[in-house]
């Protein structure tokens, strides 16, 4: 466990004050919650990047336990000494964090679950073209608006009325033989005001509890669905409330990919791995930019939380617009898409528009602050969708 004590320099004590560049102070902000925390290192070595294990030592944290992850600042000055001497200094701003984020005492409860999971018993392939979509998208778990409570029993009510809608489609004679859990984004709340003043009184689980949760519920939707399909893909797309390193509203550390909604995503293809018997039709997709595009039974889908579209002013549909015309001027890879699908919003939109369509999800959660400033409230639901080579229908709330 690090104990934070000051980095020590080569400045006299009695000349320290005197000789820090003003806000390059040497300090370390450390959260064990969250594992997470900055760092400001100032020392005489102008090759300091090839000695960060010998500064987390000095700082107190163990190189195997913990890493400096990105360096967001540098500087370098001359100060001159007692006794006439100039010595010149170099600083740096960065991120700490515990390496393993992941293998908290909750991970390690579902890693066991997940690795002691019978094999999927044997049965004829579910033989198809059309795929089924069901959204992961702004639980907000850890909001106490609509509660935690409320929030997981809602979900389990998507999950029955979700597999129940799959096999009515089948009775009606679709070919269902693949199945999508697509993570929207904004899957837990997060702890700071970075978003709105008064979120630090608005949260009932911490981080760890947020994190935890969101897995679990992950894990379930896929064990849920797991006999039903040959396929199952897990993905999603990161959101504003998954930011790891927020600073302020509006402010990002390091960047906005540093995100706990595709670290949750991440951490259950490494839970899957532990048996891959059972989850041999499982495939996990990691993604490494703010938006997603995937190939669905032919079709072209984009996939975006919503977050990233907000800078043209209007409606939520005049900044999603936007922001998709914007992807095709700059021919961008969601600018291909025949299929749009957003969150962020939480309301329930779709447009159609020639052979391109939108989808907008609804939230799992809701907000009373929202409401008291707009009047505008929704029903706390999970989109569904069917695609296939003919395009998208049935956009379905469960």
């Amino acid at each position: 466990m690090p104990t934070n004590k000051p980095k020590k320099t080569t400045i006299p004590a009695e000349n320290s004050n005197n000789f820090y560049k003003a806000g390059w102070k040497p300090t370390v902000e450390f959260s064990e919650e969250t594992g997470r925390g900055e760092i400001t290192h100032v020392g005489t070595d102008p090759n300091y990047r090839n000695n960060y294990d010998s500064i987390l030592k000095e700082w107190g944290f163990d190189p195997k336990i913990y890493e400096i992850d990105g360096v967001l600042k540098v500087s370098s000055w001359n100060a001159q000494l007692k006794g006439g001497i100039v010595e010149t200094f170099y600083a740096f701003k960065g991120t700490i964090r515990r390496k393993s984020l992941s293998h908290d005492k909750y991970y390690k409860e579902l890693f066991k679950q997940a690795a002691k999971k019978p094999p999927i018993p044997k049965h004829n392939l579910f033989k198809g073209d059309t795929a089924y979509c069901f959204f992961l998208s702004d639980w907000q778990l850890g909001k106490s608006d609509f509660g935690v409570e409320n929030t997981v029993n809602r979900f389990d009510i998507a999950l029955q009325d979700g597999l129940q809608l799959l096999k009515n489609y089948r009775k009606m004679g679709y070919q269902i033989d693949e199945i999508y859990l697509i993570g929207m984004g904004d899957l837990t709340e997060n702890c700071s005001q970075s978003f709105y003043a008064s979120m630090p009184n608005n949260i009932e689980l911490n981080l760890l509890e947020q994190y935890s949760l969101a897995r679990a519920l992950m894990f379930k939707a896929v064990e849920h669905f797991l006999p039903h399909a040959d396929k199952i893909v897990l993905t999603g797309v990161p959101g504003n409330h998954g930011e790891m390193t927020r600073a302020g509203k509006g402010q990002v550390l390091s960047d906005r990919l540093d995100n706990s909604d595709t670290m949750h995503i991440e951490i259950m293809q490494e839970i899957f791995n532990a048996n891959p018997e059972r989850y041999k039709k499982v495939k996990v997709i990691v993604p490494d930019n703010y938006h997603l595009v995937m190939d669905i039974k032919g079709k072209t889908c984009a996939f975006t939380h919503g977050h990233m579209t907000g800078f043209s002013g209007g409606n939520p549909e005049a900044k999603i617009e936007s922001w998709w015309k914007g992807q095709m001027y700059g021919f961008l890879p969601p600018g291909e898409a025949e299929i749009l699908v957003t969150a962020h919003y939480h309301h329930f939109r779709a447009k159609t528009q020639g052979n391109r369509h939108w989808f907008q999800c609804p939230s799992l959660d809701k907000s009373l602050d929202f409401t008291a400033r707009t009047g505008l409230w929704s029903h706390p639901a999970v989109l569904t969708l069917l695609i296939n080579d003919r395009g998208p229908s049935f956009p379905v709330l469960v």
